[in-house]
């Protein structure tokens, strides 16, 4: 039986031409070359290019803690003051957020409420000099009518007084929440600095910072309820000196998460914060309560600290916006949590 016989035509039908050859050989080859890029894409912003220092390495000894308002209302032993003082100061401790209030509606705190402030300041200072007291002045923002000019005059007014009159060495605004757009809470921190001088320190406690497109895709997914926009962090930075963003009650349930998310916020404030005047401490928690939102073998300082460090490590990062960290708050920092921050972030190996 003899094979059918094909004409050259239809053979050459049958046959690739070197058209479509190259025309799938050059789609397989920029296939290639995107595959690569976006592999190296998300190697950058996932893990990226990363130095290999300790902790001890940022640590500038700028460091804070919020401190309860029994210092200003209670009696201490000069002993008592002198071991607080002490403890700080070995721990690189610089700036003491005091609590003096809460500030009342009218914008006021009244003296009764941080008699023994003087007392307690005089003391402080004969142990350890080279610490800031802050006044930290706090308060719900629905308790606080900032559109009112007559409260923001009083607020200011208050600051003025503790700072000039008491002797403070800066004042800590933590009003909460803050919300994004907050023109009367920047007029606030305008008009106070203008009150307490440049060579006082004005500290602004805010939440942490979402960028604007983690928030975009983020919303669709969860209610973020104290989102402030990168526009606005920048606005509070150009107004402050000091930005402790306050890093913790997250809902975070595993360490590591925890310590990649303070990783992302350092690589995240400290370049949209480049060019602006405030410095940045990053909040991290000791105490140890389980909340709804905060689940304490997560967040804490351990993991809090190689979350920073690991950030600061990053080629992301500017590292000259970073200032510290800061404890909240020194009633609940134990022993152990000392040593912490000591080994991992303090003590050069």
């Amino acid at each position: 039986m003899s094979l059918p016989k094909y004409s050259s035509r239809l053979l050459r039908a049958r046959k690739p031409s070197t058209s479509t050859s190259r025309l799938f050989v050059r789609v397989v080859h920029y296939a290639v070359i995107i595959f690569v890029i976006l592999l190296l894409i998300a190697w950058y912003f996932l893990i990226g290019p990363r130095r290999h220092e300790v902790g001890s390495y940022y640590n500038r000894n700028e460091n804070a803690v919020w401190a309860p308002h029994a210092w200003v209302d209670q009696t201490h032993t000069p002993e008592e003051i002198r071991s607080f003082v002490e403890t700080l100061g070995s721990h690189g401790i610089k700036y003491v957020f005091l609590h003096v209030g809460p500030i009342e509606p009218d914008g006021s705190i009244p003296p009764e409420r941080y008699a023994l402030l003087s007392e307690f300041l005089k003391t402080s200072r004969q142990y350890g000099d080279r610490i800031q007291f802050l006044a930290w002045m706090g308060q719900l923002r629905s308790k606080i009518r900032l559109e009112d000019i007559n409260v923001r005059r009083n607020t200011v007014k208050t600051a003025e007084i503790l700072v000039h009159d008491f002797g403070m060495d800066g004042i800590h605004y933590d009003i909460e929440p803050i919300v994004d757009g907050d023109s009367d809470f920047l007029f606030l921190l305008e008009d106070t600095k203008k009150a307490i001088g440049e060579n006082k320190t004005l500290s602004v406690a805010l939440p942490e910072l979402i960028p604007d497109y983690v928030f975009w895709i983020a919303r669709h997914f969860m209610e973020l309820k104290s989102y402030l926009s990168s526009t606005f962090y920048r606005e509070v930075a150009k107004r402050s000196d000091q930005i402790a963003v306050m890093t913790y009650e997250n809902s975070i349930k595993a360490a590591s998460v925890y310590q990649y998310f303070l990783k992302n916020q350092i690589i995240w404030i400290t370049q949209l914060l480049s060019h602006e005047k405030a410095k940045i401490l990053i909040g991290l928690p000791t105490y140890d309560t389980q909340t709804e939102t905060f689940y304490p073998a997560a967040e804490n300082i351990k993991s809090g600290l190689l979350g920073v460090v690991d950030g600061l490590n990053s080629w992301r990062s500017n590292t000259d916006v970073f200032q510290g960290v800061a404890l909240y708050g020194s009633w609940y920092t134990d022993d152990n949590e000392w040593k912490t921050l000591e080994t991992l972030f303090i003590k050069k190996p």
